[in-house]
């Protein structure tokens, strides 16, 4: 099956947006980890191959759409027969335009948790295939206002993405708990080694710390506590396996002063000590 976008897989539009046709990927150049600069829209049209995100495989089939923040570290483990679209794209790029509605307010959408794929149904295909033909027609003419409308159509994406996320069971959550919900997501993603606890996040969002714990209990079925040891046990596994710091450099960079007591957390979390843990998952070819 020809790649059904492959006319409009031209040269990108700048250093902040780029489009990669899945039937151009080739696994072992295609195989290291990705991590900080781009969020991801991934599109598969045929084929089939398996993603690792975070140490979660999925596997990639026709009409999923996943979509990979830029915080998230992601490869490809098999590659057969793909093809669709990849488009990936910048902060900077996605707050090129920034509208004043509050659901799209310029980085704010993309705060929060994203389900990694979800499942075009066919009635829905032609809706999506609109909106992705329009940002590859526009990155490949580059005429007047393309940025514009290729910024526009990600925010689209996006959008439709909230919402078929919520159109498959997700619970809606009234728009304070939602607001204050991103903010957190948000220290929790950057600043989760400085604050730690539960009280400062509190502090941080002018709440007290029973409102966010019953916040967190209400919608994610989890105490603050272990939303942010989640997240630090995510980042604690990421370095050991993405990275060449010693044990003792990435305590340090979590924030644990001690670095037993980094060993001894990360077990208790894992069921493994961190030396272990890098054994059985590090590979030279992440660093």
């Amino acid at each position: 099956m020809a790649n059904k976008y492959s006319n409009t897989l031209n040269a990108d539009l700048s250093s902040d947006f780029r489009v990669i046709g899945l039937d151009k990927l080739v696994l072992g150049k295609n195989k290291k980890p990705n991590r900080d600069k781009w969020h991801s829209f991934i599109y598969v049209n045929s084929g089939n191959g398996l993603l690792l995100i975070d140490f979660d495989e999925h596997i990639a089939l026709m009409n999923k759409l996943f979509f990979i923040e830029k915080y998230k570290y992601w490869s490809w483990a098999k590659i057969d027969k793909l093809e669709g679209v990849m488009v990936q794209f910048t902060d900077a790029f996605y707050n090129h335009i920034y509208t004043g509605n509050p659901k799209i307010k310029s980085d704010q959408s993309l705060i929060g948790e994203f389900s990694p794929f979800i499942k075009i149904e066919r009635d829905h295909e032609n809706e999506w295939d609109a909106i992705i033909n329009i940002i590859l027609r526009e990155n490949s003419a580059k005429k007047q206002n393309s940025k514009e409308i290729i910024c526009l159509g990600l925010k689209i994406l996006i959008m439709m993405y909230r919402r078929n996320e919520y159109s498959k069971g997700i619970t809606i959550i009234a728009d304070r708990k939602k607001q204050l919900l991103s903010e957190f997501r948000k220290l929790v993603n950057n600043r989760f080694a400085e604050l730690r606890t539960p009280k400062k996040f509190a502090l941080m969002l002018n709440i007290t710390p029973n409102y966010l714990n019953s916040i967190c209990k209400e919608i994610y079925n989890k105490t603050v506590s272990e939303v942010i040891q989640e997240r630090v046990i995510l980042e604690a596994k990421r370095l050991l396996a993405h990275s060449g710091l010693s044990v003792s450099e990435i305590a340090y960079r979590l924030g644990f002063d001690d670095n037993s007591y980094f060993g001894r957390y990360f077990k208790k979390a894992v069921g493994l000590p961190p030396e272990k843990y890098r054994i059985d998952n590090y590979s030279s070819l992440n660093v």
